[in-house]
């Protein structure tokens, strides 16, 4: 008796490259999320005014740093609380920035306290 199986088990799996790249996605989120306390890129996946970021921003308890590089875009201090789900859920990735690439240090006073 010959037994056949309706989906053949090479089409059920996901390759080899699939598993790695996922991996890799994963150990780099994870690289890049920003610790408690530290410097962020709050990035917004769709074009939006810097004063939505503003808003987010003091009503999550970040404080912002400095402009980012793309409109609506801010490098902000993350407060003792890991904010990477609210950002996503606002529609934004929060990336984590070495504090020596957010400007002078004029520049990366905090002018505005939440």
């Amino acid at each position: 008796m010959h037994v056949r199986l309706p989906v053949s088990p090479h089409k059920a799996l996901p390759s080899p490259m699939a598993v790695q790249a996922l991996l890799a996605l994963g150990v780099l989120l994870i690289a890049l999320s920003p610790a408690s306390r530290g410097t962020a890129l709050y990035l917004p996946l769709t074009a939006t005014s810097p004063a939505r970021t503003v808003a987010w921003s003091r009503t999550h308890g970040a404080a912002l740093v400095a402009p980012g590089p793309y409109r609506g875009s801010f490098f902000v201090r993350v407060p003792a609380d890991n904010l990477t789900g609210e950002a996503l859920q606002s529609g934004a990735l929060l990336f984590a920035v070495p504090e020596f690439l957010c400007g002078s240090p004029a520049q990366t006073k905090l002018a505005l306290e939440p």
